[in-house]
């Protein structure tokens, strides 16, 4: 997701986050959980999932969520890069404390929203979405780079710092996989340049966690 508004809802919603953040202050990191499992810090990490747990059974299962379980380390853009050429993405995935965040936000979305389409749609890709009204809008044409907006990720993939995180929204359907069209090269090539290294995939549509928007995942290295 993208550029997601941190209103009152979702302060409400993160307000045990923060505190749980303030509590592993000093040496211990919460990212990545690098502590004892019978630490303190770990106790309220999956007291904190427990949490979470809760949130989006409040806010129900009317939609279908995606989305992927957090890992414990970062991947660096050498590993990455082996992982995605392989097509397999299944050892991708947030840090506990982006993942808990996400969850809660989404939760929070949907139940203020009714799902975190709407919320995209109202918020964050308005007058993206709705040129997809506009008289003369085909569907099912082919792929231009007018189809395509890039806004950063606000909940990346547990990676190393020097590799940015990106979601490619597409006002057509983009089928899952690792091959970029013609079109969204193009758009990532004129918002980052031709000398980036950079890794493209769609993700299954149970892995996906907005189904109804079309959107895929774009990683940079800047050289």
């Amino acid at each position: 997701m993208t550029q997601l508004r941190v209103d009152t809802t979702s302060r409400a919603a993160l307000s045990s986050l923060s505190a749980i953040k303030a509590a592993g202050s000093g040496n211990n990191k919460f990212n990545g959980l690098l502590t004892p499992p019978d630490s303190p810090l770990a106790l309220k990490a999956r007291q904190q999932k427990s949490k979470v747990s809760e949130v989006v059974a409040v806010a129900g299962e009317d939609e279908h969520k995606g989305g992927r379980e957090w890992i414990r380390h970062p991947v660096s853009w050498s590993l990455f890069k082996r992982y995605v050429d392989a097509q397999n993405i299944e050892p991708l995935g947030r840090s506990l404390e982006t993942h808990t965040t996400y969850e809660m936000v989404m939760a929070a979305r949907r139940k203020e929203y009714g799902s975190v389409a709407k919320y995209l749609t109202t918020h964050v890709l308005p007058d993206f979405t709705a040129s997809t009204m506009e008289a003369g809008f085909d569907p099912h044409s082919a792929l231009v780079v007018e189809d395509f907006e890039l806004l950063v990720n606000d909940f990346p993939y547990y990676l190393s710092d020097d590799v940015e995180h990106w979601v490619l929204w597409c006002r057509k359907r983009l089928s899952p996989g690792f091959a970029a069209p013609a079109a969204a090269v193009q758009a990532i090539h004129a918002k980052f340049g031709v000398s980036v290294e950079w890794r493209y995939f769609v993700n299954p549509v149970a892995k996906q966690s907005v189904p109804q928007l079309s959107h895929a995942h774009v990683f940079v290295k800047r050289v």
